[in-house]
Order: structure tokens, then sequence, then C-alpha cells
């Protein structure tokens, strides 16, 4: 490759992390200023604010440290359930963030941390949208398909959230069944009580 090539991909990239890098810089500060004028209104929230915000920083600090994604996300989450308990509108937006930082931390591990995964999940489903749920719950069972856990969830978000078919249900029951060794008790019981409320 010659060296122009070279030092135009060198210089696309640079700009690239640097347009990266100034749209965090001010969606946090946005953020901020969005959460001060929060703790102002609602003083009850302080709380949970300082959480994000502290969570923020450390985050900012090192975002080496995989457990600051996890502590960021799930501080964004306890704002957006207490925000939401008071019926304050755009309670959805935190649930956004806190979205966002979890997909920041699938990214970090690879896709390799259920953690992550599940729990960008379960934002999707805050926000309604079941069927990035369905992606990052199969997401998990695939990352992990000893886990009995997953497969509850992708069960119940069919039964309850997406009006899935019996069949489709209880094919992921049967998929469980098969795979995972330990609780495989608990998905038969579980998948026992789908189908005798089925029948009613």
């Amino acid at each position: 490759m010659n060296k122009k090539i070279i030092i135009t991909i060198l210089a696309l990239l640079l700009i690239i992390f640097l347009g990266w890098y100034f749209l965090y810089y001010y969606n946090s500060k946005d953020n901020t200023v969005n959460l001060e004028k929060l703790k102002q209104e609602q003083p009850q929230l302080t709380i949970y604010i300082n959480d994000v915000i502290e969570a923020a920083k450390q985050l900012n600090e090192n975002d080496a440290v995989v457990s600051n994604y996890l502590v960021l996300g799930l501080a964004w989450k306890s704002l957006a359930d207490r925000v939401k308990d008071l019926k304050i509108e755009n309670y959805k937006m935190y649930y956004k963030n806190a979205l966002a930082v979890y997909e920041k931390g699938i990214e970090a591990t690879n896709r390799s941390n259920t953690v992550f995964i599940v729990n960008a999940g379960n934002m999707a489903k805050y926000l309604e949208d079941y069927e990035l749920t369905e992606n990052y719950y199969k997401e998990a069972i695939t990352v992990a398909p000893g886990d009995a856990v997953y497969y509850v969830l992708l069960a119940e978000l069919y039964e309850y959230k997406m009006n899935k078919s019996k069949e489709d249900i209880v094919a992921v029951y049967d998929e469980g069944i098969k795979r995972v060794i330990i609780n495989v008790g608990f998905l038969q019981t579980r998948k026992e009580q789908y189908l005798e409320k089925a029948k009613k």
C-alpha cells in the first residue's frame, strides 16, 4: 500500500474518532444540564441524579473498566424508575440512556457478557421495542445456552408482550429443556404452568 493511502486512512480514522468524541462530550454535557434542572424541579430525585453524574464521571475517567458501564447503566435505570413512579413525562429518555450505556458495554465485552445483553433487552422492553428485546434475549441464549433464565425471559416476552402463538412459546421452553443441564426442572415447571394457563 502506498504512503498516501495509509495517511488518508489514518486521517479519516482520526476525524471519525474526534467526531465521536465531541458528539459524546456535548451529549453528556447536555445530560448534565438537564439533570441539574431536574434536580431543582424534583429535589427528591437528587440522590439518583447524583448517582448518574458520579457514574458518568467514573466512566469518562476510565472507560476501560467494564464494570463502570454496569454502574452507569443501573444509575440511569434507577433514575428512570423513580421518574416514572412520579409520573413525570419523558421518563423513557432515561431508559434510552441506560440502553445506550448497556449497548456500549456489549461492544466493550465483544458481545460475550450476558449481563449487558440481558440488561439491554430489559431496557428495550421498558421502551416497548419488543423486537429489539427479542433480539437481545435471543443473543443471551446464544452466548449462554445453558442458562434457564434467558429462555423464561424470551417465553414471557412472547406471551405477555408479543402475543406469540402457543407453539412459539412452547418451542422456547422445549429448546431450553434440551439445552439446559442445571435447572431443567425449573423450565419444565414453567412450561407446565404456561400450558395449564393456556387451557383456560
